[in-house]
């Protein structure tokens, strides 16, 4: 049997997820009456140990309400220049939220806190956007699937509270970097604002 991993996208529904797809309690969740929805909405909630969760239909969506959420428009986010929410997104980022991104030079979709630092605009000169938000993506896409040290996660934090600004995690891949740094998913959760995962 060959198994083809370049992407989610490709994956086929064997038998056994078709009956469980076709099977499935299903309701309006507009109206908040789709158990289904609701089920998987409260795992990821106790997961991660947060009051709650949110479904969205896919991951991009997910990163631009987030970007949204934590800025205004005219404003500007730091990311790799790798980054999904960058090269993925359909230029969501200024579609979406008025938001430009100022783009950082990491090592496979990574930078350091020193990167970040530098990145951000002096908030007291007014020919520049604000800087407001730091995106990360964990595991990297375009960086061959790379994780992040947590370490460095902290670093970048700690820049964001000097420097009062929110940091949201693309964790499309964030189960796999868990596994591969044997990580706790909780101290995710106290490290950044809001976290995406697939």
């Amino acid at each position: 049997m060959k198994v083809n991993l370049i992407s989610d996208t490709v994956t086929r529904p064997t038998p056994g997820m078709l009956d469980a797809m076709m099977n499935a309690a299903v309701g309006d969740d507009v109206f908040k009456n789709d158990p289904s929805v609701i089920a998987l909405e409260e795992k990821v909630a106790e997961y991660f140990d947060m009051e709650a969760s949110l479904f969205f239909p896919s991951g991009t969506m997910t990163n631009q309400t987030a970007i949204k959420v934590h800025t205004q428009p005219g404003e500007q986010l730091i990311c790799d220049k790798y980054a999904h929410v960058y090269n993925y997104e359909g230029g969501g980022v200024s579609f979406n939220s008025g938001v430009s991104c100022k783009l950082v030079d990491g090592h496979r979709g990574m930078m350091t806190a020193e990167q970040v630092e530098k990145a951000i605009n002096p908030p007291d000169f007014y020919h520049s956007p604000l800087t407001t938000l730091v995106c990360i993506e964990n595991t990297t896409n375009k960086g061959g699937g790379a994780c992040w040290d947590f370490e460095e996660l902290k670093a970048i934090r700690k820049v964001c509270d000097d420097h009062g600004l929110k940091y949201h995690l693309d964790g499309a891949r964030l189960w796999n970097a868990l596994v591969a740094r044997n990580e706790n998913r909780k101290e995710y959760v106290e490290l950044f604002y809001s976290i995406r995962v697939l």
